[in-house]
Formats: structure tokens, sequence, C-alpha cells
């Protein structure tokens, strides 16, 4: 038992670890803003019946209108019609975001935890390992 969920936690630990420099570097790039809308929210049911959801926001940039799905809820909106700041990468305005980061912390947080999953995972499929 032990060596699947160090292998699973070291699994997920390396899927942080690489997520950190894309959405680093994806919330650089997104550094205009402009006023969108969230106009759906999505409910998903996996096989488990947990339930998550996906918010879709509609923006414009240059009287072209754009729409993105994020897993994120943004700060400002909650429902449907509510208005939010869209985040978008001036250069390809369809490459956006409905939250921006000031600073860097967050995704040191993420890094940080990332690396004690490896960690944990690591010893616990080595532990896992030597007791089959």
């Amino acid at each position: 038992m032990m060596f699947v969920a160090g292998f699973a936690l070291f699994l997920l630990g390396i899927i942080f670890v690489i997520c950190y420099p894309i959405n680093k570097r994806k919330n650089k790039r997104c550094s205009e803003q402009v006023q969108g809308t969230l106009v759906d929210i999505r409910r998903h049911r996996n096989s488990q019946g947990n339930v998550s959801h996906s918010y879709v926001y509609s923006y414009a940039v240059q009287d072209v209108e754009y729409r993105i799905t994020s897993t994120i809820i943004s700060k400002e909106a909650h429902n449907v019609g509510d208005t939010c700041t869209i985040w978008y990468n001036p250069k390809k305005p369809k490459d956006a975001q409905p939250f921006h980061y000031g600073s860097n912390k967050p995704y040191t947080i993420v890094l940080i935890i990332g690396i004690a999953m490896i960690l944990l995972g690591f010893v616990l499929f080595v532990i896992g390992s030597a007791t089959m």
C-alpha cells in the first residue's frame, strides 16, 4: 500500500514542479487587463461522483470578443453576469486568465509543496518496496 501511495505522491509532486515555470511564465505574459464577464459555470462529475466546476469568461480586446475557461474563479465574479478583471497577453489576447499574482509567492509555495511531495513520495516508495 505504501508503495502505491509513494508512487502516486511522487508523480503528483512532479506535476506540481512542472506546472511551476509554466504558470509563472503565463502570469508574467498576461500583463494587460480588461473587464470581462462570467458567462457560464459548468459542473463536471467524475466517475466517483465528485463535482468540480469550470468557469467561462467573456472579454473583448480591440473589439474582438474572446472566451476563456478556467477552473479558478475570479475574486470578483461569483455568479453568471458578474464582471471581473481578465488579465491577457497583449501579444496574443486569447491567452488570458481571470487572476493575476503580483508576486511570485503563490508559485514558490506550489514549488515547495511539489518538492516535498516528491521527497515524501520517494521515501514511501522505498519503504513500500522494501516491505514487499
